[in-house]
């Protein structure tokens, strides 16, 4: 277990902690973040999982700009990382429509014929059967939110997701912070109650608010 409470404790720099690390993200509800972002078009050119492998890998190797404040503002950064690498799939994608030249994905240019994406992370960041486990929630959240009212679907997605800051997400939606806290708390149970059925079992660890 990892003790991040402790003085000087830096998990996120210890590549012995880092997978269990890694692990404690709830790395299926980035997954839909990451999914959102993308959208349809994007996601027929670079995956999800690419998009996350190269988050993890910017992440580590620009570990020492990041100061450890907890999970979850540690999740926020590793978003950030995300939203920026998504947004170089989607100027790259926009290149290769107007016909300019094919440009390889950044990540893969790292990797040579020896290498690959653990060779790259410390020890238990990721495996293909953790990778293939986190699609599938991934694919039941996804589920529960469509089910959402859009109005609740939003707020949702905003800040349990996103972790947007309720104060942020009523401006982004010009509503009262009450209107939206409001939204919120039904939302969180609608979308609770869904990724049980969906799940077919008790879902006690989707994301709290």
């Amino acid at each position: 277990m990892i003790d991040a409470t402790r003085p000087n404790a830096e998990p996120h720099r210890d590549p012995t902690e880092w997978g269990q690390l890694v692990e404690s993200l709830d790395v299926a509800s980035v997954f839909v973040v990451i999914s959102s972002w993308l959208g349809p078009k994007l996601r027929g050119t670079v995956s999800v999982e690419d998009i996350w492998q190269e988050t993890l890998w910017c992440s580590w190797r620009d570990r020492d700009q990041h100061e450890w404040r907890g999970l979850s503002t540690w999740r926020v950064w590793l978003l950030s990382i995300a939203r920026n690498r998504v947004r170089d799939a989607g100027r790259m994608w926009g290149r290769a429509k107007r016909g300019g030249e094919h440009h390889t994905a950044p990540f893969s240019t790292m990797l040579s014929e020896q290498e690959s994406v653990s060779s790259m992370l410390p020890p238990g960041s990721t495996t293909p059967s953790r990778v293939a486990g986190f699609r599938e929630r991934a694919h039941a959240m996804e589920l529960a939110l469509q089910g959402l009212e859009p109005d609740l679907r939003t707020v949702v997605h905003l800040r349990l997701f996103e972790e947007v800051p309720m104060r942020e997400v009523a401006e982004q939606l010009q509503l009262s912070l009450s209107t939206a806290k409001e939204r919120l708390l039904r939302g969180v149970t609608s979308y609770r109650q869904r990724l049980r059925q969906i799940l077919g079992r008790d879902e006690e660890s989707a994301l709290a608010p």
